[in-house]
């Protein structure tokens, strides 16, 4: 058997985003040229959690207050994503794809579903079930890095 080190497989992994990465791109410039990756990113998330605010894009996207306003900006006079006022707190607004946005959110939602079932094909629902069970371990020992817990203890306590 042979034994991998764990740079290996995080080569691999980054050699596969990178190559989905671009498949996308292409997608999406088929779908509508005008589409920035941030903006998909958007778009995907408010499609997902309508009602949002300006805020948790913010957190949720990675970028900056000033950044994220001026592309919510630009998707709004885009026509695909409108705001308005937070009922729960006035200083915020509540963002929502526009039915034109909500047909693009649909159209970038297909081809991923398509892209994955064609990257899956040969895969039975079991093994789908081991890579995200992998997936999330992987992820639960970044999260743990990431808030000072290392070595596996359960830093909850």
């Amino acid at each position: 058997m042979t034994t991998h080190a764990p740079a290996d497989v995080f080569e691999a992994m980054h050699d596969l985003l990178h190559a989905y990465r671009a498949h996308m791109v292409r997608t999406m410039a088929a779908i509508h040229p005008d589409l920035t990756h941030n903006e998909v990113r958007a778009l995907m998330f408010v499609g997902r959690h309508p009602g949002t605010t300006q805020r948790e894009l913010v957190a949720h996207s990675g970028a900056d207050k000033a950044q994220v306003a001026r592309m919510v900006g630009m998707l709004q006079d885009k026509g695909w994503l409108e705001s308005a006022p937070n009922a729960e707190d006035k200083r915020s607004r509540c963002l929502r794809l526009s039915a034109q946005g909500a047909a693009l959110h649909q159209a970038l939602r297909d081809a991923r579903r398509g892209l994955a079932a064609s990257l899956l094909k040969g895969c039975d629902d079991a093994t789908q079930a081991q890579l995200l069970a992998l997936l999330a371990q992987v992820r639960s020992n970044l999260d743990a890095i990431d808030t000072g817990c290392q070595g596996g203890r359960d830093c909850r306590s």
